[in-house]
């Protein structure tokens, strides 16, 4: 994508009561995204993991018409959640799912990084529900998003992966386990990638090649290409 269309659907973002803060996916970061976009008339398939106000940009590129867009947004927070359906209305091609949370042990957590090709089999049966009142601790440790039995999502079907959430270290689980939803040459954008280990949980299953990373105040994130995986 160029950039004047890029900056066409941050600009009605705005307009549509994108609220920046130091908590928000740098837009900055959703430029590179889209510039490493190998698509033109194809539908280009987005997994973003976390909600915010960055779901208002996906719903723009659509609306505009500017790439055939179809986002998958996935949430925790039930409040959150309100707020980002109410700002996306009823659009067709981005969907909200709203997921509960729970943790793994140190154990479970080697079982799914062990066993990526199995680990959606595995996961119904691990792991412990985490209570609401959890749900904002940013230093929780092994915890995903439960409920992945909600996403439709088909094998090698998804072209950009958005790493945003949930808090903590757990946000690495969705390499194992979008092991077969993934394409081969995926993008991965990952925020606060610096913040724990992301870059290396990532190597233990995909060869990447890393595209650019911004380290600028509260801005840190980093955008790769998939090269396969290493099994």
């Amino acid at each position: 994508m160029i950039i004047r269309d890029i900056e066409k659907a941050l600009q009605q973002s705005n307009c549509n009561h994108w609220r920046y803060s130091s908590l928000t996916l740098s837009k900055q970061a959703l430029v590179h995204v889209c510039r490493h976009i190998q698509k033109e008339n194809e539908e280009c398939q987005v997994l973003q993991l976390g909600g915010g106000d960055s779901a208002l940009f996906w719903k723009s590129l659509g609306e505009l018409e500017l790439l055939p867009v179809q986002a998958t947004i996935v949430e925790h927070h039930p409040i959150r959640a309100k707020k980002i359906k109410e700002s996306l209305g009823d659009e067709s091609h981005v969907a909200l799912v709203t997921s509960s949370l729970k943790q793994l042990s140190e154990e479970e957590w080697n079982q799914i990084f062990d066993n990526p090709a199995e680990s959606r089999s595995l996961w119904p049966a691990i792991g412990q529900h985490v209570p609401e009142n959890q749900f904002d601790h940013f230093s929780i440790q092994n915890t995903f998003y439960a409920d992945l039995d909600q996403l439709s999502l088909s094998v090698q079907s998804v072209d950009v992966m958005v790493v945003d959430g949930p808090h903590g270290n757990g946000r690495s689980l969705a390499y194992p386990l979008f092991v077969d939803t993934l394409k081969p040459d995926a993008l991965i954008l990952i925020d606060d990638f610096d913040h724990y280990p992301f870059l290396a949980h990532l190597g233990k299953i995909y060869h990447y090649e890393e595209l650019f990373r911004e380290i600028a105040g509260n801005r840190r994130w980093v955008l790769v290409r998939l090269q396969g995986t290493k099994n």
